[in-house]
């Protein structure tokens, strides 16, 4: 039984943690895209690509037009599929200088598609699910006709057939009514690229009367012959082992020592997923529980559980998984805890992947053959052995001193994901600091809204915030606090003239000349005395600065 919970899907739809190498695409909103690996390798074949921009619009819908291109792509390959052309409108508002043109001929010749009663086909229109799946059925070898695709209640049995070859795997919210994106079309393709081709023994066709009787043997998988057994070693023939020999999959382990599917197309790595967990935890989580998670009938032997905390294994980690355990925990608030059980080997593998927080450096353009990355300044809680600012590859844009979510593989020695924080600003109504559970001890209460601390918080104090003033907070892809800073106000104007710090006093000070004249020394919150040696510290006197004064007077 598979378990996951609700939280965990925050970090597939903004956080991508797979380990992709230069056979993948980049895209400039990469984020945005919740099906990486799917995108990935159907971009890699030209089956869908992106626009002239460096996007991908994962979120736009699929037109009609576009649907018979991709089904073109995935049949004759990008190639042969963009010299198909119309020598005749093959529907009254398709005529022969459209875009689809040659796509929509292609596909309705092969029986794919179909227009609408009127003789129109409406290549503009949004594509729903069932018809897409009705189309990507068709191109597997499905005839329409022999498995009730046709009709008043077609759609029921296009569902059935391709819910039970997984063609909607990966999309747990799959409506076969709703317009299909673009995403979703290449998760769909994705699915199909590794279904079983289906062939028929005999067909006939006897007409009586005004009665058409279909006569056919059963419905067969197709034998792979060739023995190109590029994706799954079954002696059945996959699409892509038809289609697109050039690519194939393997198993592995990502950065993160995750088991993976490895994709490559001919020599070139297309990039390293992480596989669907078993069970997933973005919280603490005990020994007997992941027990119960996993629906094990006994105990796995420490023996054959791994553990590893970003792609570091942990050999003194390893405990037997038994039912009895309550005591043994893995995992802390914002660490995403993953669990893989071989039910072959009995083995269990636990991976826990923490997210970090910094700040956007700066942005690098892409310049010879160097690509565009980023600078991610380092917090104080930080990876091990990490410090200073650390790059990261991608196309993506961020603001300077933007406030970043990343994760680290130490097994890998870099930065594997970075992805923009949630920002939350408001008042603070209640500050949590003192429970005896390490992660439930820290949190925030703002504008009535309740933040556990995630477990590698930074930024300011817990227990220094002041309730009823005003703080931003940034959020990880889990909801849990991960950045605390208060808001800093631009008060009033006045001159520095000078200021001292407790080694002259009992407190900070410095001498201020206001905007009326006035003159004034006042206790400073922090130290502002300015080095003229080094350079460095507080702020050079007659510099013009902006104050405001908290409750207790401060500066």
């Amino acid at each position: 039984m598979k378990k996951f919970l609700s939280l965990v899907l925050a970090l597939v739809m903004t956080m991508s943690l797979v380990t992709v190498s230069a056979g993948a695409k980049d895209f400039t909103d990469d984020s945005e895209i919740t099906y990486k690996e799917a995108v990935d390798v159907i971009s890699a074949l030209g089956v869908v690509d992106g626009y002239s921009g460096g996007d991908f619009r994962p979120d736009d819908v699929l037109t009609r037009g576009a649907a018979a291109k991709i089904i073109c792509n995935l049949i004759l390959g990008p190639t042969t599929a963009s010299a198909l052309s119309a020598g005749t409108a093959p529907f009254k508002d398709v005529p022969v200088t459209n875009t689809f043109a040659g796509y929509i001929t292609y596909c309705s010749q092969q029986g794919i598609i179909s227009g609408y009663a009127d003789g129109t086909f409406r290549p503009t229109g949004t594509l729903s699910g069932n018809a897409f799946m009705k189309m990507l059925l068709g191109a597997l070898g499905y005839d329409s006709s022999i498995e009730g695709y046709t009709g008043p209640n077609w759609t029921v049995s296009v569902i059935k057939q391709a819910v039970g070859i997984g063609l909607d795997d990966g999309n747990d919210e799959f409506v076969g009514s709703k317009a299909v994106t673009r995403q979703e079309a290449a998760l769909y393709a994705f699915n199909m690229l590794q279904a079983t081709m289906v062939e028929y023994d005999q067909q006939n066709t006897i007409v009586v009367g005004d009665i058409t009787i279909n006569t056919t043997s059963s419905r067969k998988d197709v034998v792979n012959n060739d023995k190109n057994e590029s994706i799954s070693e079954d002696n059945k023939m996959q699409f892509a082992e038809r289609y697109f020999d050039d690519l194939k999959l393997s198993d592995g382990t990502d950065d993160f020592a995750r088991p993976a599917n490895v994709w490559r197309l001919k020599a070139e790595k297309i990039g390293t997923y992480a596989k669907e967990a078993d069970a997933s935890y973005t919280a603490k989580v005990a020994v007997d529980d992941i027990y119960a998670d996993l629906d094990l009938g006994s105990s796995v032997d420490k023996k054959d559980v791994t553990v590893y905390e970003d792609g570091a294994e942990l050999k003194d980690k390893a405990v037997d998984i038994t039912k009895n355990d309550d005591d043994t925990e893995f995992g802390a608030n914002g660490v995403l805890t993953e669990v893989f059980y071989d039910d072959d080997d009995d083995t269990v593998v636990i991976t826990m992947v923490n997210t970090y927080v910094g700040t956007i450096n700066r942005s690098v353009a892409a310049k010879g053959n160097k690509d565009a990355y980023v600078e991610i300044a380092v917090e104080d809680v930080k990876p091990d052995g990490v410090n200073g600012i650390q790059d990261f590859e991608t196309v993506e844009e961020f603001e300077d001193d933007a406030y970043v979510l990343y994760t680290y593989s130490q097994s890998a020695d870099e930065v594997k994901s970075v992805a923009l924080a949630e920002q939350v600003s408001g008042t603070v109504t209640r500050a949590e600091n003192n429970s005896k559970d390490e992660d439930e001890r820290k949190a925030l209460t703002i504008d009535g809204t309740r933040y556990t601390a995630s477990h590698n918080i930074a930024g300011e104090n817990i227990g220094n915030v002041s309730v009823d003033e005003d703080y931003d907070v940034y959020l990880d892809a889990y909801g849990y606090l991960i950045y605390v800073e208060e808001i800093d106000e631009i008060g009033d104007y006045a001159l520095l003239m000078n200021a001292q710090d407790k080694s002259d006093f009992s407190n900070n000070r410095a001498l201020l000349v206001f905007a009326d004249g006035t003159e004034k020394v006042v206790d400073t919150t922090e130290n502002y005395k300015y080095n003229s040696s080094t350079n460095k510290d507080g702020i050079p006197n007659g510099t013009i600065v902006t104050y405001r004064v908290d409750e207790d007077g401060d500066y």
